[in-house]
């Protein structure tokens, strides 16, 4: 999974600016973008994940760091615009990817960048098909992957142009990628048999190392994405 410094780098915020930190879970970027002095708004649709976000932000003592409950699809700003925008790991579980991208552009200055980072569907359709199954299976609120023309398209009719991209390669311990999620033994072992039941090709394609019976380790690739408001 790309780590926040990986976003930041991308990013590469001047002193100083006001940077949106979209889905931000615990806040683990938004924290990353003030240790480089921005000033970071962060929000999430989750009370449960902010509350936690603002747990965190008190005990490390940052002040630069404002965490609202707030829509990804739904932004609500008034006039105000930002100098950048980022979004780690979450938009395969929005509902509506292309809406939460108007919104994105709406709200960044002229030029300003946004960094996506997130899993892609292989240009494969019936492989990209599996990686959906699995992760819909570990996670209920999986929607969808895109391959990466998907996302040059995307981009482009919600108002945001491509300027860079970079794949990366993400190798999983999959017993620590299974309890990262609430699941019970029975939904664990659905997901080791998908990964036995699996094509040759999708087993090759993943790299996936089974040992009785069971998923390993497996690699899937990861984009990521700098784009700026047209």
């Amino acid at each position: 999974m790309f780590e926040p410094q990986l976003v930041i780098d991308f990013l590469n915020p001047a002193p100083g600016a006001h940077v949106l930190d979209l889905a931000t879970h615990h806040g683990d970027t938004a924290i990353a973008l003030a240790e480089v002095g921005c000033v970071v708004t962060a929000i999430d649709s989750s009370e449960k994940s902010i509350d936690k976000c603002n747990e965190i932000l008190r005990e490390k003592n940052i002040s630069s760091v404002t965490a609202l409950v707030m829509d990804a699809e739904n932004l609500s700003f008034g006039e105000t615009k930002f100098d950048g925008a980022t979004c780690r790991m979450a938009m395969h579980h929005f509902d509506d990817v292309p809406r939460a991208l108007r919104q994105i552009a709406n709200i960044l200055k002229e030029n300003a960048p946004v960094i996506i980072g997130d899993a892609i569907s292989p240009d494969n359709r019936a492989l990209g098909d599996f990686l959906m199954k699995i992760g819909r299976l570990r996670d209920s609120t999986f929607k969808t992957l895109f391959t990466v023309d998907d996302w040059k398209k995307l981009l482009e009719e919600n108002g945001l142009n491509l300027v860079d991209y970079k794949l990366e390669k993400d190798t999983r311990d999959a017993t620590r990628w299974l309890e990262r999620s609430p699941l019970s033994d029975e939904q664990k072992q659905r997901i080791h048999q998908a990964f036995v039941d699996s094509t040759q090709e999708a087993k090759d394609y993943l790299q996936a190392k089974i040992v009785d019976g069971k998923i390993v380790e497996f690699t899937d690739d990861k984009i990521l994405i700098k784009a700026v408001k047209l």
